[in-house]
């Protein structure tokens, strides 16, 4: 059973990681949703909950289900990630077996 704590943490934990996936700073994503310089920070640390007018910010700005924000570790997969597998799916009969190979191996390095 989740109380308001933990509630709190695993939002914050969602955003950061929404965040970093982008590449945005605390303070870029603060300008964007029209928090103070130290909401975003106060969010991510669990200390602070947001409004549902947040909530709906954050969940369009991000295009995700609002489901995601209070998912302890979501598989969260953003349109451009969707669309690099989806290219990288359709490239890959064109490689020879010792190609794929190749990028398996590569792969399963970057993985670790």
């Amino acid at each position: 059973m989740e109380d308001s704590k933990s509630i709190n943490k695993i939002l914050g934990a969602r955003v950061k990681d929404l965040r970093l996936q982008k590449g945005l700073s605390q303070e870029q994503l603060a300008e964007i949703l029209e928090l103070h310089e130290k909401g975003v920070s106060q969010i991510e640390n669990g200390r602070n909950f947001v409004t549902s007018k947040l909530l709906a910010k954050i969940v369009n700005f991000f295009q995700v289900a609002p489901y995601v924000l209070f998912t302890p570790k979501p598989q969260i997969m953003l349109d451009e990630h969707i669309n690099y597998k989806k290219e990288i799916a359709r490239m890959l009969p064109g490689f020879s077996q010792e190609k794929l190979h190749e990028i398996y191996n590569i792969l399963l390095v970057m993985k670790k």
